[in-house]
C-alpha cells in the first residue's frame, strides 16, 4: 500500500516499487527451482503462460487475496494509491495502454484509436482519439471532455492527488472533436505516454469533494466511474469480499472468466488458502515457507519475472531525533541491509547480492542503474562517529542523549506483516549497538496507511514501493516538496529542481545522469533507504493462461482464462 502511471503502494502494508525498462532479455527456459538472478534471462511468455484465446475455455472463477480493505476507490486519491486497488482496477478500469515485456508502450485500441506525439516549438504535443465505442459504467460514451477534465485540476490543492507527476506538466488541452484532444505539455516531455495511460470520467473531477470523498470507504465503489471488461458486482462487508462479473457494457472481446473475487486475507494465511484452493493467486511470494507450500500444490506452478517491488525503510523527519540529519545518517550506517535482506529472503531461490539495492529509481537489471549507496554502507563505527560529532553522548543505560533528550524513536509495524516485523526486530538490534533506542509500535493493518503513513503519524517504518515503466517520471511523487505521497516531511529544493529538469530533458542519457545525481542527494539526506529488489514469484494454477509474473508488461483481463481440457 499509488495521476498517470505512477508508483503505488503494494499490499501487505508493504508496498510500492519503481520500475524501469528491463535489460534486454531473451526468451529462455526458466526453472522455478533454480536460483533467481536479477540479471538472469527470463522467459516472458512462460512467465505469463501466453495463449491464444481460441485455446481457452469460456467460464471459470479467479480468486485473489488482498491485504486490506479499500480505503478509497479513486486510484488518483492519496488514499487510493495501492496495489490492492490497482489489482482490482486491472479488471474493471484498466490502463489504456499495453506495455511490452521491455516496458515499451502502445495504445490499447479498445480505448485509443489515435495516440501520437510530436515536439513543436520546444513543447511535446500529443494527439489522442478515443474509441467511439468506449463507454463508462453509466452508459455515457467516453469523450474528449473527460481528457480535459482529467488535467484541469492538477494544481488545485483541494484535490488530494496521490501524485500530479506528468499531469501538472500539461499546459493545455484543446478539444478537437467529441473524441479527439490535443494535449500540450509545458516543455519537451519524454514520458508523455505516462499521464495519458489512464482516464476517469469528468464527473469524478466536478469538484474536490467528489474527487476526495465520493468513493471513500470499503464499499464505496461506483461502476459509473469505471470502464473495462468487468464491473464490481458487490462488496460483502462481513466477508470483506469484492466480487467482479463481466461488464455488459464492455465493447471489446468478451471476458473469458465468469467471476473474479478479491478477499481480504491475512498474509500469513495466503499459503494455506492457496494450498486449499480457496485462492488462485499469490503474487510476489516473499517467504520460503509460502514458496514451498505453494509449489507443493499439485495443479499449480510458480512463475517468475523481474521484480517491480523494492523493500525500504522510510523516515519521518518532522520532529524528534530523526529531524537531525546526522541521526538519520547514523541510522543508515548502523543498518546492515545485507543481513536484513538475507533474513527476509532466506530459503528463497535468490542470490541476495543480485537484488541488494543501491538506487532509489533504477533496479539492478535496468539501464541507468548504479549503486549510489557506497558512502552510506554498513559501518557501525562510522555511525557512532556521526553521533559523537553531532553531540549525542552515551547515557547510563547505553542510550545516547543530547540536551536532555534521549535518542529514542518508534517504529510503526502493521499487524500481521511478518516481513516488516522481521526487519524491525533486526534493525532494533543493530541500532542498539550504536546507542539508538528504537521501540516497536504495532498498529492495525487496515489503519496503517490512512491513519499513520499518509497522515505522517509515525517516525520510522518499512514497506514496499511498487513501480512502473517510467523510472524517471515519479521523482516528485515520493520526494517532491508538495506531494502528499512524500511521507518523509522533508522539503529539499534541489530535488524539486532535479524532478522538473529530468521530466523536461529530451536527451535520454542526460536524464539518467541527473536521476543518479538526484539519487545521491536522497541517500545523503536519508529520506528513505532501499533494502532490496523483490523478484516476482507468482503462484497460479498451471492451466491459467495470460496471467502470472508480468514484470514490466501489462495484460488484458478479458484474455485471462483457463486452458481447455
Amino acid at each position: 500500500m499509488n495521476i498517470n502511471r505512477r508508483l503505488f503502494l503494494a499490499g501487505s502494508a508493504s508496498a510500492a516499487v519503481m520500475a524501469a525498462l528491463a535489460a534486454c532479455a531473451k526468451n529462455t527456459e526458466s526453472n522455478s527451482n533454480s536460483s533467481a538472478d536479477a540479471n538472469a534471462e527470463i522467459d516472458f511468455d512462460q512467465a505469463m503462460n501466453r495463449q491464444e484465446r481460441s485455446s481457452l475455455q469460456q467460464g471459470g472463477t479467479l480468486n485473489f487475496a488482498i491485504s486490506n480493505t479499500i480505503a478509497n476507490w479513486n486510484y488518483h486519491h492519496a488514499n487510493g494509491v495501492n496495489v490492492n486497488l490497482r489489482n482490482i482496477l486491472d479488471f474493471v478500469s484498466p490502463y489504456l495502454l499495453d506495455w511490452a515485456d521491455d516496458g515499451t508502450p502502445t495504445a490499447n485500441p479498445n480505448f485509443y484509436t489515435t495516440f501520437e506525439a510530436e515536439d513543436v516549438d520546444g513543447k511535446t504535443v500529443a494527439t489522442v482519439a478515443l474509441n467511439e465505442n468506449a463507454v463508462w459504467g453509466n452508459g455515457r460514451h467516453m469523450d474528449s471532455e473527460d481528457i480535459e477534465a482529467f488535467f484541469a485540476h492538477a494544481d488545485d490543492p483541494e484535490y488530494q492527488w496521490a501524485s500530479t507527476d506528468g499531469i501538472a506538466d500539461v499546459e493545455s488541452v484543446d478539444i478537437i472533436d467529441d473524441l479527439t484532444a490535443k494535449v500540450t505539455f509545458k516543455s519537451i516531455f519524454p514520458d508523455w505516454t505516462n499521464p495519458l495511460s489512464s482516464l476517469f470520467p469528468k464527473e469524478l473531477f466536478v469538484d474536490a469533494k467528489t474527487f476526495n470523498e465520493s468513493m471513500a470507504g470499503a464499499g464505496a465503489f461506483n461502476n459509473d466511474y469505471f470502464a473495462g471488461p468487468f464491473k464490481v458486482d458487490s462488496y460483502n462487508e462481513s466477508q470483506q469480499l469484492v466480487t467482479l462479473v463481466p461488464n455488459d457494457l464492455w465493447w471489446g472481446e468478451a471476458p473469458l472468466l465468469d467471476k473474479v473475487t478479491f478477499r481480504v486475507l491475512d498474509p500469513a494465511a495466503e499459503a494455506t488458502s492457496f494450498a486449499n484452493k480457496a485462492i488462485d493467486v499469490i503474487d510476489y511470494i516473499i517467504s520460503a515457507d509460502v514458496y514451498n507450500q505453494a509449489a507443493g500444490r499439485e495443479d499449480a506452478e510458480i512463475r517468475q519475472n523481474f521484480g517491480l517491488q523494492w523493500r525500504h525503510f522510510t523516515i519521518n523527519a518532522a520532529s524528534g531525533p530523526l529531524a537531525d540529519k546526522a541521526v538519520r545518517q547514523a541510522v543508515l550506517r548502523a543498518c546492515d541491509r545485507a543481513a536484513i535482506a538475507s533474513s527476509d529472503l532466506a530459503g528463497l531461490p535468490i542470490e541476495v547480492d543480485d537484488v541488494l539495492l543501491g538506487n532509489h529509481f533504477f533496479m539492478p537489471p535496468q539501464e541507468g542503474y548504479q549503486d549510489n549507496s557506497g558512502d552510506w554502507s554498513y559501518d557501525p563505527d562510522a555511525a557512532k562517529q556521526l553521533l559523537d560529532d553531532a553531540g549525542w553522548v552515551e547515557g547510563a543505560d547505553g542510550v545516547r542523549e543530547k540536551d536532555g533528550q534521549r535518542l529514542s524513536f518508534t517504529f510503526t509495524v502493521p499487524s500481521g506483516t511478518q516481513t516488516t516485523e522481521n526487519e524491525a526486530n533486526l534493525l532494533q538490534s543493530q541500532l542498539s549497538e550504536v546507542g539508538i533506542e528504537m521501540k516497536l509500535d504495532p498498529v492495525d493493518a487496515n489503519s496503517y496507511f490512512p491513519e499513520y503513513i499518509n497522515a505522517k503519524n509515525y517516525e520510522m517504518t518499512a514497506f514496499t514501493w511498487e513501480g512502473t515503466q517510467y523510472p524517471m517520471a515519479n521523482i516528485g511523487q515520493i520526494y517532491g516538496s508538495s506531494s502528499l505521497s512524500n511521507y518523509t516531511s522533508q522539503s529539499i529544493p534541489e530535488i524539486d529542481d532535479y524532478a522538473a529538469k529530468i521530466a523536461s530533458t529530451p536527451d535520454h542519457d542526460e536524464r539518467i545522469r541527473m536521476t543518479n545525481e538526484c539519487d545521491v542527494l536522497i541517500w545523503e539526506n536519508v529520506m528513505n533507504f532501499p533494502i532490496y529488489e523483490r523478484m516476482q514469484f507468482t503462484a497460479v494454477p498451471k492451466n491459467l493462461a495470460n496471467f502470472g509474473a508480468k514484470g514490466l508488461a501489462y495484460f488484458r483481463s478479458e484474455n485471462v482464462g483457463y486452458i481447455s481440457e
